[in-house]
């Protein structure tokens, strides 16, 4: 299950990883909250329109994971695509990631949780600016879902 994962970070989608998800399953990080699994397929699918490439450098299973759920320590880098004609790789960024992929009784991904830096992801729960951070995320996840196709082969 973690390799298929890893996989969606790296920038290559399938029904492989995808499978290892519940239909409503949900993915919240800094930039969005995807609820269903389309919105889902639809965020990773969208990666490589932004992404050169995206390399693992690094994943640990950390041992506070049991039959429930699976803890990350992720490290991975990011090479953004350029912004100048011709020019095929832009900027870099390495981002370390706690990962959390709470499983279902059926062992599918009901929910992926990934916090930058380890800091976490701000939600309703954190007051006024949460409430507003989590409506931006959820409509970005719609927007994205709107101009990604959820079917890995159509990227």
């Amino acid at each position: 299950m973690i390799d298929d994962i890893l996989l969606l970070y790296q920038l290559k989608p399938s029904e492989a990883a995808y499978a290892h998800y519940a239909p409503s399953a949900v993915f919240h990080d800094p930039v969005s909250i995807a609820e269903g699994l389309d919105s889902i397929r639809s965020q990773f699918n969208g990666m490589p329109k932004v992404f050169a490439e995206s390399v693992t450098e690094k994943c640990d299973l950390l041992a506070e994971s049991d039959s429930k759920h699976l803890a990350l320590n992720l490290t991975q880098k990011y090479v953004f695509k350029s912004p100048i004609p011709f020019k095929e790789k832009g900027a870099e960024k390495t981002v370390n990631s706690k990962v959390t992929l709470y499983l279902d009784g059926n062992g599918q991904v009901e929910r992926h949780n990934e916090e930058w830096d380890w800091q976490g992801n701000k939600s309703e729960e954190n007051g006024w600016m949460g409430k507003m951070q989590q409506a931006r995320k959820k409509m970005d996840a719609k927007v994205v879902e709107k101009g990604v196709p959820a079917n890995p082969e159509k990227v």
